[in-house]
């Protein structure tokens, strides 16, 4: 029995150079196909290429630090500073998504690093204020998993990439993360302090978060993520 000259390189190829491959892609290849110049393989249907992505290091919030108001099913927390770190330093691999209202992203600003802009609560309109919490009568998104899976599924990276979820100062995020979670998006982390930061002594949003963190940001949504229309 003859063995083709690109299995039998596959069989001599050190354990080493074997143990960088990973499933990188479905049905780019036919079977028992070996690109041996670009370093890629087939096995059956699905296309492996040797890892090229760093080990994410995250460090992460603990629950206990989290009030309960802010927590999550999954109990994956991280501050404003650390996601700033994770997006500058694992560009590729984590997705920071802004979930806060377009009024809110086009008046109080956005990061520079918003990878997705998707709100999960939206003003009633015709605009209506509530009494009660001093602001804007908000209402859900109802497609807002839908248009998160699609808008993730248009980007570039691994297939479940470390997701951030940004708000004023993580209560929402804490909703829009366990709603991800029962559809199936894995790695959701909510940051804790928000864009914002949570109401210090002085009745001021000033404690922490984002702007307080020194994040880079802008003082109008990026055009490219939010419709002009839609505000």
């Amino acid at each position: 029995m003859r063995l083709r000259a690109p299995l039998l390189w596959l069989c001599l190829a050190p354990a080493s150079a074997l143990a960088q491959i990973q499933v990188v892609g479905d049905g780019a290849c036919p079977k028992f196909a070996v690109d041996i110049a670009a370093f890629a393989t087939c096995d059956g249907d699905r296309v492996a290429a040797p890892s090229a992505l760093p080990a994410l290091k995250i460090a992460a919030t603990s629950p206990h630090e989290v009030p309960p108001h802010k927590r999550t099913e999954s109990d994956l927390y991280i501050s404003a500073a650390e996601a700033q770190r994770l997006r500058e330093v694992y560009a590729g691999q984590v997705v920071l998504i802004d979930i806060r209202s377009r009024i809110e992203a086009a008046y109080v600003g956005q990061p520079d690093t918003v990878d997705i802009h998707v709100p999960y609560l939206e003003p009633v309109l015709p605009l209506q204020w509530s009494p009660a919490s001093g602001s804007l009568r908000l209402q859900r998104n109802p497609t807002f998993v839908q248009e998160v899976k699609a808008a993730l599924a248009g980007l570039d990276g691994p297939a479940e990439p470390t997701i951030l979820l940004l708000c004023r100062s993580g209560q929402r995020s804490a909703i829009a993360a366990d709603a991800l979670a029962a559809a199936g998006v894995a790695h959701v982390y909510t940051v804790v302090d928000g864009f914002e930061g949570d109401i210090g002594p002085g009745g001021r949003r000033d404690v922490n978060g984002w702007k307080v963190a020194g994040g880079r940001w802008q003082s109008r949504a990026s055009p490219h993520l939010t419709s002009a229309s839609a505000l």
